[in-house]
Order: C-alpha cells, then sequence, then structure tokens
C-alpha cells in the first residue's frame, strides 16, 4: 500500500524547485549549490514509496545528471542516469515515462561522449524497447517522452552509420520516418526531418540518385512550412541536396 505523506511532498517539491532556480543561475556557485539541493533531496527522500515524492527525487536525479553532463564528470553523470533507471523502471509507468525516457536517452548521450558505441546502441535499444509512443498525448510530458524517442532513433542510425554499417542506418531511419512522420509537434518532426535527409545522403553516397532525390523532396515537400529553426537546418540541407542532383554530371564542381 502506497503512503501518502502531504508534508514529504510538499517538502520534496520545494527541494526540487529550489535546486531548480539554482540551476538557471549562471556560474559555478550556481550549478554547484542546484548539485548540493538535488543531492539532499535524493538522500532524505530515496526511500519514499509515494509516487509524488518521488517524482522529485527522480527529477532530482536527471536535472543533477544534466549538470554533470556539462560542468562534472561523465561518469557521475552515467551514475545518476543509472540510479534513475534502477530506482523507477520498476514503478508504475505512468509517473515515471518522462523520467525514464530522458535517462535513457541521456545515457546514450553519455556514452556518445565516452566513445563508447556499443553500450550506446543497446541504450538508445533498451530506450525504443521500454518506452511506447504515444503521438495522441500532446502534454508536456509526453512530448518530452516523443522528442526522445524519435531522437533515440535518429542517433540510433546515426551511431551505425559510424560503424560503417551503412544499410543498417538506412533501415533504422526509414522506420523513424514511418514512425514518427505523421506527428504534429516540431519539436518530434525535427527527427523525422535529419532521419530522412540522412537517408538521402547515403543514398546518394551509394549512387543511388533517384532514392536520395525522393527522400529530400520529401523533406522539402512535408517540412518546409514548418517554423521551427532546427527543422528548417534540415530543409536547408535537403535543398542542397537537390541543388547538387540537379547539376549536369559533368558539373566541374
Amino acid at each position: 500500500m502506497t503512503i501518502t505523506n502531504a508534508d514529504d511532498r510538499t517538502a520534496a517539491a520545494a527541494m526540487f524547485e529550489a535546486g531548480k532556480a539554482l540551476q538557471l543561475q549562471a556560474g559555478h556557485s550556481g550549478w554547484s549549490q542546484a548539485l548540493a539541493t538535488y543531492d539532499d533531496l535524493i538522500a532524505r527522500f530515496r526511500d519514499s514509496r509515494d509516487p509524488m515524492v518521488a517524482r522529485s527525487v527522480a527529477d532530482a536525479l536527471t536535472w543533477g545528471a544534466y549538470i554533470c553532463m556539462s560542468h562534472d564528470s561523465l561518469d557521475r553523470t552515467l551514475a545518476r542516469y543509472q540510479q534513475a533507471i534502477d530506482m523507477f523502471e520498476g514503478w508504475p509507468e505512468e509517473t515515471f515515462r518522462r523520467n525514464l525516457a530522458v535517462a535513457w536517452g541521456g545515457k546514450a548521450i553519455a556514452l556518445d561522449k565516452l566513445n563508447r558505441r556499443a553500450e550506446r546502441l543497446q541504450a538508445l535499444d533498451e530506450l525504443a524497447g521500454r518506452i511506447d509512443y504515444r503521438p495522441w498525448d500532446l502534454s508536456e510530458d509526453e512530448t518530452v517522452v516523443s522528442e526522445e524517442l524519435a531522437k533515440g532513433a535518429l542517433n540510433y542510425g546515426c551511431t551505425l552509420q559510424e560503424e560503417g554499417r551503412n544499410q543498417e542506418a538506412m533501415a533504422a531511419w526509414s522506420r523513424l520516418v514511418n514512425r514518427f512522420g505523421n506527428d504534429t509537434r516540431p519539436s518530434v518532426l525535427e527527427f523525422v526531418a535529419g532521419g530522412a535527409a540522412n537517408l538521402g545522403s547515403v543514398l546518394m553516397e551509394l549512387k543511388r540518385r533517384d532514392e536520395a532525390a525522393a527522400q529530400w523532396n520529401y523533406v522539402v515537400t512535408r517540412f518546409a512550412g514548418i517554423d521551427y529553426p532546427y527543422l528548417q537546418e534540415h530543409v536547408d540541407r535537403a535543398r542542397e541536396g537537390l541543388k547538387d542532383l540537379a547539376k549536369p554530371r559533368w558539373w566541374p564542381w
């Protein structure tokens, strides 16, 4: 039976908000104090069985991991994301979907920075396999989850490409486009456009010009009208690819 303590909920939420406010301050003192506040919160409430208190603990772990990623140690970053995964995977999914998606995605980023590609692929696989995609839910939490899933799918293909596994990379990006292409949120479609643009680039390298053109045309026609800067970077890249395709084969440069 879940034990609910309103005072603990209030205290845990207040500590997290205090840490977040410190984290958003500029300079070393801000983030170091934020990390200390998050650590105090985790130590005080880590054994709570109240989901709302535990959610504050999970938030402190993931926000603290981001600090470590930016200012401290990649090993400590990994430890915090892994702690969030270990502590909360057995809890009701609805409460911790966002935290777990962020933890798996952040773990993959840290592993990439450490050049541990095999482990990164495993983390991205875990993200895709353990967290489902809910395109009908446009809440803030589910938007973050969908962003992590789409970004993870894009990065999965990129990691395969870095290993020279182009066919597997193209298959991963095709799945990304098929799975997320009908989403309505620009912050999710950014990764769809990236995957399709990458597909065009690899197909061009393989001299499959017509297929490359089809991918780039898809990016331009599907996303050119969406006002979102990061997405438009991929549209611009696709347009450049189409421009190169339009040059005569004998073009001297």
